[in-house]
C-alpha cells in the first residue's frame, strides 16, 4: 500500500523536461560502487490524516561518477538501482499489498532507477540539487531531490551521502487507494560509496 522512489533512493517532480549534460569530450574520470551493505532507500507515506506507512530497500546499488574538467568546476553524475522483491515492511499484508499488480507490480517491474544530471562535485560536502529522471512502474520521469551536506564537509565520499525529497505516485501510474494513502511519498537515501578508481 506504498510507493517508492531510490532510490531510490530516496523528490519534488520538475515542472519541464531534465535532460541530462554531456561531460566534455576530452575529460577525464573516476567511478565509485555504492557499498551494497551500507546503502538503502526508505520512504514514508501518510495513511489517513495522522498515521505513516514505511518500508525500506536495503541493498541499493548504483555508481558515482566524477568527471574531471580541467576546469577548476569538476562535476559528478551518479545513478542508482533498487531490486523491488527486496522491499521490508513491518507488516506483511502492507508488503503483499505493495508489490501487487495494483501497486509497484513487482513481477512486472522489479527494478527502480535514478539516473541523475551531472552537477557540482562540491555539492557532496556542501548540499545541494540533484535533478535526474526517475524510472518508477514502467515509466520515467524528471525529478529534483535535495543533496544535504556531508556530515564531513572534508571528505565527503568518506560518510553517508544522504538524499532527500518528495515524490507524486500518481505521476508514475501508481494511484490506488488514494482516498487512504496520501499521494505525496517522502524519500530518504542513504548511500555509502567505495573509494574511486580511474576509469580509462
Amino acid at each position: 500500500m506504498v510507493a517508492l522512489t531510490s532510490a531510490l533512493i530516496f523528490a519534488l517532480l520538475a515542472g519541464t523536461s531534465v535532460v541530462p549534460a554531456t561531460p566534455p569530450p576530452d575529460s577525464s574520470a573516476r567511478t565509485g560502487s555504492s557499498d551494497a551493505a551500507k546503502s538503502q532507500a526508505q520512504f514514508s507515506v501518510r495513511k489517513f490524516l495522522f498515521a505513516h506507512v514505511r518500508g525500506t530497500f536495503p541493498g541499493l546499488s548504483g555508481t558515482l561518477r566524477r568527471i574531471d574538467t580541467h576546469i577548476g568546476a569538476d562535476l559528478a553524475q551518479v545513478d542508482a538501482t533498487l531490486d523491488v522483491a527486496g522491499l521490508e515492511m513491518t507488516d506483511a499484508d502492507d508488503r503483499a499489498h505493495a508489490l501487487g499488480a495494483n501497486f509497484f507490480d513487482a513481477a512486472q517491474f522489479p527494478v527502480i532507477r535514478f539516473d541523475s544530471d551531472p552537477f557540482p562535485l562540491d555539492e557532496l560536502a556542501s548540499g545541494g540539487t540533484l535533478r535526474g529522471l526517475l524510472t518508477l512502474h514502467g515509466e520515467r520521469h524528471p525529478v529534483i531531490l535535495a543533496l544535504l551536506p556531508s556530515d564531513c564537509p572534508r571528505q565527503p565520499l568518506a560518510c553517508v551521502i544522504r538524499v532527500r525529497g518528495t515524490i507524486a505516485r500518481s505521476s508514475f501510474g501508481m494511484g490506488a487507494w488514494r482516498g487512504v494513502l496520501s499521494n505525496k511519498v517522502e524519500l530518504d537515501l542513504r548511500i555509502s560509496l567505495a573509494e574511486l578508481a580511474a576509469s580509462h
